[in-house]
Formats: C-alpha cells, sequence, structure tokens
C-alpha cells in the first residue's frame, strides 16, 4: 500500500538516499536545467546585460561593484576559495551525504545558475561511495550557509579537477539551504531510534505500572493507535481503589501522541524544502513569460527552523516524563519494585540512577532551551541578515536526541535490575511493527 503521511515518505527518501542510487527525480530535471541555463546565457548576451549578484559583481555588501576585469575569469573558483574559512571540526560521512543530496535536489527544483554540464557532475557524485564533501559542523548562522557550502563546493571541484566554472556557477554552488536541511534531514534520520527505543522502554515500564482505559482512546493518526496498542499489549488494568499514578504516567498518551506531532511537522518541511528551489539569484520568469533574473529569499528556511525547534521541545518533554517515571517506578509505589530497587544483599540499590538521569535532563535543557529567533542580526556593515539558526538548531536536535537516549538506557537499565525474565513478553508483534516509521497506513 502507499505511505500514507510525511514520516513514511520521508523515511522512503532517507532509504533510497543511502541505498546509493541515482535518484530519479535527478536524472528526470536535466532537460529543464538545460533550458533555464540556455535563457540565463541569453538575458547575458545581451548588448548591455543587467548587473546580476555574484555573476557580474562583487558579493555582500559590495554587490554594488563590478568585478575587476583581470579576475573575470576566475571569479568563480576564487569566490568558492574566499569563503573557506579555517575549520576544525566536520560533519559525520552520512551528513554530508544528506548535504549533497539536498543541494541536488533543491538545484533539480529549477532556477538555480547551474549548467546542465556541472549538474551532471553533481548528480553522478551523488552516486559515487568515495565522494566524501569535508563540511565544516558550524561557521554558519543560516542566513545562507555560504562557508559550510564553500567547503562542500571546493570538493565537488576536487572530483572534478578539469571543470571549468561558466558564469555564476561558483555563488550558484555556495549559495541557498542545502546545508541547513541536509543537516536537519541527518537529525530526522536518528529519530527513528528515539521513537522505537522510547515505545521500547514505555512498554517495559508498563509491565509493571497498570494502564487504563484511556491510554486506548481511539487515536486519529494509525501510527500513534498502532504504538499505544504495542506500549500497552502487555500491561494491565489497575485494581479497584489503586491510587492514580503520577501525571506523567497518565499522561503517557498525550506526550507520545506530541512527540509523534512535532515529528510529522518536522518531516512535513523537509519534504517541502528539499523539493522547491533554493538559490539568490534566481532564474524566473516575467508576467508575459520572458526569462528573467530575480532576487529571491529562497536561500533560507526559517519553517524548518521553527519545525526542528518544535522537535526539540518535544525532546525536552520526554526527558522529564522519563526522569519522574524512573523515580516514581523505583519509589516504592510500583508493586513488585522495592524501593530504591533494593534487595537482601543490596540495601542503597538503584538510589542514584533517577538522580544522573535527573542531571542529563537539566545538562540538556540548559543548553537547548533558548529559541530558534531570539535575536537577528546585521553584518558586512549594515546589510541585512536573516538568521535562522538552521545549522545550530538541527546541531542542537542531534545533541538533545543523544541526550535523550543516554535517558532511555538508564531506564532500560533500572528496568532490567528488577524485572523477571520474561522473554514472552517482550517479542516483536504486528503492533511493534506498525508503530514504526515506514508504517503503511
Amino acid at each position: 500500500m502507499p505511505h500514507s503521511d510525511e514520516i513514511s515518505l520521508l523515511a522512503e527518501r532517507i532509504s533510497d538516499i543511502r541505498s546509493g542510487r541515482v535518484l530519479a527525480e535527478l536524472s528526470e530535471a536535466r532537460a529543464h536545467i538545460a533550458d533555464q541555463y540556455q535563457a540565463f546565457e541569453d538575458i547575458m548576451a545581451a548588448d548591455a546585460p543587467p548587473h546580476i549578484y555574484g555573476v557580474n559583481t562583487l558579493p555582500g555588501h559590495r554587490e554594488g561593484e563590478p568585478i575587476p576585469a583581470e579576475f573575470a575569469s576566475s571569479y568563480q573558483r576564487d569566490l568558492i576559495h574566499n569563503h573557506c574559512l579555517p575549520q576544525t571540526e566536520f560533519v559525520d560521512s552520512e551528513t554530508a551525504r544528506f548535504i549533497h543530496l539536498a543541494k541536488c535536489l533543491t538545484v533539480s527544483a529549477g532556477g538555480a545558475l547551474i549548467s546542465p554540464d556541472l549538474y551532471d557532475i553533481l548528480v553522478d557524485l551523488s552516486a559515487d561511495p568515495d565522494f566524501a564533501p569535508q563540511i565544516p559542523v558550524g561557521a554558519s548562522y543560516s542566513s545562507g550557509d555560504v562557508i559550510p557550502a564553500a567547503y562542500w563546493a571546493r570538493s565537488v571541484l576536487a572530483a572534478s579537477p578539469d571543470y571549468e566554472l561558466k558564469p555564476g556557477e561558483g555563488m550558484a554552488l555556495i549559495n541557498g539551504a542545502f546545508v541547513h536541511i541536509g543537516t536537519a534531514l541527518a537529525g530526522f534520520a536518528r529519530l527513528e531510534k528515539a521513537w522505537t527505543t522510547y515505545l521500547e522502554t514505555t512498554r517495559q515500564f508498563l509491565m509493571r505500572v497498570p494502564a487504563n482505559d484511556a491510554f486506548m482512546t481511539p487515536a486519529a493518526q494509525p501510527r500513534v493507535e498502532a504504538a499505544l496498542r504495542f506500549v500497552t499489549e502487555t500491561s494491565r488494568y489497575p485494581a479497584p481503589g489503586d491510587l492514580q499514578p503520577p501525571v506523567s504516567v497518565r499522561a503517557i498518551p498525550q506526550t507520545l501522541s506530541a512527540f509523534h506531532t512535532s515529528i510529522a511537522g518536522f518531516a512535513r518541511e523537509l519534504l517541502a524544502s528539499l523539493s522547491q528551489p533554493s538559490s539568490n539569484p534566481r532564474i524566473g520568469k516575467t508576467g508575459q513569460g520572458e526569462a528573467c533574473i530575480l532576487p529571491s529569499g529562497s536561500f533560507v528556511a526559517p519553517s524548518l527552523s521553527l519545525a526542528t525547534g518544535q522537535v526539540i521541545d518535544s525532546v525536552l518533554m520526554l526527558g522529564w516524563t522519563l526522569v519522574r517515571r524512573m523515580e516514581y517506578f523505583l519509589s516504592g509505589q510500583v508493586e513488585g519494585v522495592a524501593r530504591d530497587g533494593t534487595g537482601p544483599n543490596d540495601p542503597i540499590g538503584l538510589i542514584q540512577w533517577p538522580k544522573l538521569a535527573a542531571a542529563n535532563l537539566e545538562h540538556m535543557r540548559m543548553l537547548n532551551s533558548r529559541r530558534v529567533f531570539a535575536s537577528g542580526g546585521a553584518t558586512s556593515y549594515g546589510v541585512e541578515d536573516f538568521w535562522t539558526y538552521g545549522m545550530i538548531v538541527a546541531q542542537q536536535l542531534s545533541g538533545c536526541l543523544d541526550t535523550l537516549m543516554d535517558i532511555l538506557e538508564l531506564e532500560q537499565t533500572i528496568q532490567r535490575e528488577v524485572r523477571e525474565e520474561t522473554s514472552s513478553r517482550t517479542a516483536t508483534t504486528a503492533e511493534s511493527r506498525a508503530a514504526g516509521f515506514l508504517y503503511s497506513g
């Protein structure tokens, strides 16, 4: 059956990228790329070609200045090398691959000043397992990620040393939101493990702590309903007169649903960003259908930054609920679990474990509680910048997921220390598979 939602579609797209195959839409876009670049060349061949940013003018606050004649032939390549400022920390190979594919996809959407010859190089590199571009981790506030993008572009040129950049291609290579998009895509790729681990630990928790009818209120989203069935499958109903558990336990359906909602919104923005043009300047058309060069703000992706921030908030929320339910689990109020997980030969037990989890949570809160648009900025002698913090927020998400996995591992260890060995109760079921990211509704 066809995938029914954004999470499944994006998970499938990531699987395609990891396969190393050339994506079908990249091959299909070549003719359109050729037509657009020919239109650009026709514009530049006019008796009085227009001033075009980064093509025949200097960049940044020097946009009004023409390129000196003696630098015209080497300008596009010089532009790339000029932006490769010294850096020492670089993204991992999978993130670099996601960044490269994000560039290929946004170029294939149209508008970039990329010739079909250069486009062929980009597409061929997308299927080259030995292509490992060196891209800095930071060095950007995502008003265009030109420094990390220049490192990527330099790697592209190093892989094709005989290629001579055509007019506009140097600027087109380093411009756009593709570094931000690719870094965010790498963050999404890590979310499935966090999601499935959260479901598994919640299932183990609810083997000891009774669930109730309210947990299975029909959910609108099939994956959420399947997840709730999975985590409650081996639980029991509370006995009459039992005291109600803490809100962090009662609200498991609500927190799980909220986490899913944030992931779905993140996937939706990533899919949109991967399918849209992202460059400045852009090839476009006038109202009369004539080709023209347009200034563009498509090199920023603020909606993606905001969606990433929502996932961070949901991870912080999950971290709090995990710490609170660890404390409850070892409080002495859960049937069959001694206070602090103590035993006949261990009077101290697991007394420090929830405290370590709380320390991890507070560390995560301290580092990642600032929201995306806490400030803006203007650099280059007052030239306006739109600071979307895309790379920073995507890196915060990765850091949050690392900490969340640490907290989940602590909870798993606590559960292993106190639970009975019942392998039949932990088998993978249809519900657990249906709750995954590739669920087909």
